[in-house]
């Protein structure tokens, strides 16, 4: 009986029905559709092969990243799933991203608050949509962003390229915006029992590349195209994959797309979620600020020009902006941040605004983000600092 036993054991083990298999080499499937797949074939490695020669493709379905219907989003084999602890806003849209790196390649950490090194293509996929559309409390999806790491980097050119899908009307395909003149679409949605009209703004291409680039060097065209939300800083956070949650960075590096690069998950200084009320005040807000303005105003971004420094590795309040005088003064904003008086603040008077030549962020978004408005304010109001 005992040798029975020994003999079942080792041959569940040689087919691979061990506890990690299915976790490593069927992310985001069901049980039924593992087993399915495991027995009739073919097997899903074989369901993305992209030829970077061919790219951009004419339409999204052309990738296959998804199964079934376009419009679910339903992840490919070891096309994952993930969230920056903190969402930049884009009007209140909804966000669903999703990485892909070729079968064999991985990604290398340089630090918190940088990009991890990918490899040669690697593809992140971002599609935007609403919930409760008017009328019918129905969903619409917008667009779907692709940032494909084309070829390796040189000096002056990262390898990375930009590409925008728009969805038709019917929401059974998403085609390549060719011209890249930026689009609106007017949709109607309520969010937060609140219901708002707005033009959604399809960035041109030029939009896209101000935030996506960085100037490492500060070297005259020095400016690369780059990723913004994928930083170890971001993804140190628990994800629900639908049959089981875990660590980002964890499922990154189980899937084999982060080499041995990456330090203990307890040494990464980590951003939160800015709506987490468990989490201190500041943390919150300077999570937020990261998400949304730190791309631009870091050292080699948008607007290094001027002297704050918004990203979340900065713990100097002072270079944040508090007290800070403002490089293009405007009226009721003595101080970047006026410790005590959010009302008197240029941060928040350029976050209240929708006035081209005021508001911050100059671009991606039409709107005020109320509910970021006024996590910055209070904040604000409770800092002791008085500036003078």
């Amino acid at each position: 009986m005992r040798q029975k036993y020994l003999l079942i054991a080792l041959l569940f083990v040689a087919l691979g029905f061990n506890s990690c298999s299915k976790d490593d080499e069927y992310l985001n499937i069901s049980e039924d559709e593992y087993s399915t797949q495991k027995k009739t074939g073919p097997q899903p490695e074989a369901a993305i092969k992209l030829d970077l020669s061919q790219v951009p493709l004419p339409k999204l379905s052309d990738y296959r990243f998804f199964t079934g219907a376009l419009k679910d989003q339903k992840p490919n084999y070891l096309v994952i799933p993930y969230k920056p602890a903190s969402d930049l806003f884009s009007d209140y849209a909804h966000k669903k991203r999703f990485v892909w790196m070729p079968k064999g390649t991985h990604a290398t950490y340089v630090s918190d608050d940088n990009i991890f090194v990918f490899p040669v293509g690697t593809v992140f996929i971002k599609t935007f949509y609403y919930d409760n559309v008017q009328p019918g409390n129905v969903t619409k999806i917008i667009e779907t962003r692709l940032l494909i790491k084309k070829y390796e980097a040189t000096e002056n050119d990262s390898g990375w390229k930009l590409y925008d899908y728009v969805w038709n009307e019917e929401q059974t395909e998403a085609y390549l915006d060719t011209e890249g003149n930026g689009i609106f679409v007017p949709i109607t949605f309520t969010e937060n029992n609140v219901t708002r009209s707005i033009n959604y703004k399809i960035p041109a291409s030029t939009e896209c590349a101000t935030c996506h680039k960085l100037n490492p060097t500060q070297s005259e065209n020095g400016e690369i195209a780059i990723p913004i939300g994928p930083k170890p800083q971001n993804l140190n956070t628990m994800f629900n994959y639908g049959t089981y949650t875990k660590n980002q960075l964890t499922r990154w590096k189980a899937a084999g797309y982060l080499d041995n690069s990456l330090p203990s998950l307890a040494s990464i200084n980590s951003t939160v979620d800015w709506r987490d009320t468990s989490q201190p005040l500041e943390k919150r807000v300077r999570s937020y600020v990261d998400i949304n303005c730190a791309h631009c105003h870091r050292l080699g971004g948008h607007c290094d020009y001027v002297p704050m420094r918004f990203n979340y590795s900065n713990p100097n309040l002072a270079q944040f902006g508090v007290c800070m005088v403002p490089t293009a003064q405007i009226d009721g904003g003595p101080f970047v941040i006026n410790g005590g008086r959010a009302d008197q603040s240029e941060m928040i008077i350029r976050m209240g605004s929708t006035e081209e030549s005021v508001m911050m962020p100059i671009i991606g978004r039409t709107i005020v983000h109320e509910e970021g408005v006024q996590l910055i304010s209070d904040w604000i109001n409770s800092l002791s600092t008085e500036c003078n």
